[in-house]
C-alpha cells in the first residue's frame, strides 16, 4: 500500500524560483531533500501563472510514511512546502 500526499511547493522570491527551477530541475531538489523519505516525485505536475509560480505536486509514499515527520523536514531557504494527505 502506498500513501498519497499533494506537496504545495512555493518560492519565496524570484530569486529562489531561479536556483530551484521548475519541472524535472525542482522534482531533483525535492527528491534530494526528501531522499530518506522514500518519495515518489513526479518530473511533471500543475502550477498556477503567479509570479513566481506554486506548484501542486501528487506524490507517493511508502504506507509507513508519517505526515507529521515529512513535514518536519529541513527544507532549504527559499522553498516553501505545504504537505496534505488524501484519504479515500
Amino acid at each position: 500500500m502506498v500513501k498519497d500526499f499533494t506537496f504545495d511547493v512555493s518560492y519565496e522570491n524570484e530569486l529562489a524560483h531561479i536556483y530551484y527551477g521548475d519541472g524535472k530541475k525542482l522534482a531533483n531538489h525535492l527528491r534530494e531533500i526528501y531522499h530518506d523519505k522514500h518519495l515518489q516525485f513526479p518530473d511533471e505536475f500543475d502550477s498556477n501563472l503567479t509570479t513566481p509560480p506554486i506548484h501542486y505536486m501528487s506524490v507517493e509514499a511508502p504506507d509507513e510514511a508519517d505526515l507529521d515527520d515529512l513535514k518536519n523536514v529541513n527544507v532549504p531557504p527559499g522553498l516553501n512546502v505545504d504537505i496534505l494527505e488524501w484519504h479515500l
